[in-house]
């Protein structure tokens, strides 16, 4: 079956930070939409385990992949948690598509997600009957978020670079250098480089604190 253009795509993320996962995503709705909005969630919040990175650069980061693209055609903007990213309910969806008609004047025409993730799960059916909701396969990019951080903390810039835009590639040693500079990367480093500081090793220490960190971002929202 295919797809007839239309006018706005919407794609929702943290991106912390873009991997080629998440560019799958912008491209997808470049090649179906005549316009995309990105959304980078959780803008209010930086320096902790699963958001380390500032919104002004992982929005840079987006930015520095298009750069022949302009503002009207591919926007990139902050959005704020109401709670944290673990609150999945319509009410959140309420806030999604007022914040897209803020910056559009309409809703989506498209709202594009990876295939593992929850969005969807973020509207009912009547805020979405007017939008077509596309899935993107991740399964052939390979690549998470955590991973490319374990990559930056490990110092593995060749592995990064093959999960991630040659555009940013430039930018390595700043995104490094600013993920090192959080406190909890701080630690999590000193438990890896003890050992011969692998992916497993990395993933292993990581899983306990993201671990800690979700049991106390469930029950802030009463989960």
């Amino acid at each position: 079956m295919s797809i007839q253009p239309r006018d706005l795509g919407v794609v929702v993320g943290r991106f912390n930070h873009e991997q080629l996962g998440h560019v799958s995503l912008f491209d997808t709705s470049r090649t179906f939409c005549q316009r995309t909005l990105v959304l980078v969630g959780s803008a209010n919040e930086y320096g902790t385990l699963r958001n380390p990175f500032r919104v002004e650069t992982r929005i840079e980061v987006i930015r520095n992949t298009y750069p022949n693209e302009s503002d009207e055609v591919f926007m990139v903007r902050g959005l704020n948690d109401l709670t944290n990213e673990l609150d999945i309910s319509n009410e959140w969806g309420e806030y999604v598509i007022s914040e897209v008609k803020t910056h559009m004047h309409k809703f989506a025409s498209f709202m594009i997600y990876g295939n593992d993730e929850f969005r969807s799960q973020w509207f009912d059916a009547q805020q979405l009957k007017d939008t077509m909701e596309i899935i993107v396969p991740r399964s052939t990019i390979a690549i998470s978020g955590t991973e490319i951080r374990g990559m930056l903390l490990l110092d593995l810039e060749e592995e990064w670079q093959k999960y991630t835009h040659q555009l940013i590639h430039k930018m390595y040693q700043r995104l490094r250098s600013e993920l090192m500079q959080v406190d909890i990367y701080k630690e999590i480093y000193n438990v890896v480089r003890k050992t011969d500081m692998t992916m497993d090793d990395f993933k292993r220490v990581y899983a306990e604190y993201e671990r800690i960190d979700k049991e106390t971002k469930l029950a802030a929202i009463g989960k």
